[in-house]
């Protein structure tokens, strides 16, 4: 882990992750990134979210950006912290995707395994920006704000997805 200023725009603490592309490192990068929420003050239901959405950026590179490739290049994740939050960077050089337009839910299959990553992070991040083209890699840059209202009331409504509700883990019943 290096912690400096390579993360430009901001004028707060900075974290960088690198880790071999592998899914032992999921856990290891999730962790790092809870401490430093932590150690900004972040509240223990925002640091929840971050989590989950960390776990989740993180795994699709690992599940899809490099299929197929035999040397897979370390992860790269950025963190930084500016007045208002904590912002989260996770980039890859891998395959890409044809992403949907910035404010489009794609539709989700329920009865399939897995699908939900970018909606889980947009479900649980303030801010969400991404950017993916096939063969040119995907770079995702999500921001948990202080004041928002998980941070406000410590706990976070329910949002629902095809007509389900979805819950951050943490959220009392």
């Amino acid at each position: 882990m290096v912690v400096g200023n390579r993360f430009n725009g901001f004028t707060g603490d900075k974290l960088e992750i690198r880790v071999p592309c592998k899914p032992e490192y999921v856990r290891t990068i999730r962790h790092a990134i809870a401490e430093f929420a932590v150690l900004l003050n972040m509240p223990d239901s925002a640091v929840a979210d971050i989590e989950i959405a960390a776990s989740e950026a993180v795994a699709n590179v690992i599940r899809h950006a490099y299929r197929g490739c035999q040397k897979l290049p370390p992860l790269r994740v950025k963190c930084a912290q500016s007045r208002s939050g904590l912002t989260i960077e996770v980039v890859d050089k891998g395959c890409g995707f044809d992403a949907p337009p910035k404010d489009v839910i794609p539709d989700v299959d329920l009865e399939r395994e897995g699908g939900l990553g970018i909606i889980l992070i947009k479900n649980f991040m303030d801010r969400v920006y991404y950017v993916s083209r096939p063969g040119e890699g995907t770079r995702i840059r999500m921001t948990k704000r202080l004041s928002s209202k998980i941070a406000d009331s410590g706990n976070r409504s329910s949002n629902r997805i095809n007509g389900k509700y979805v819950t951050s883990p943490h959220q009392n019943n």
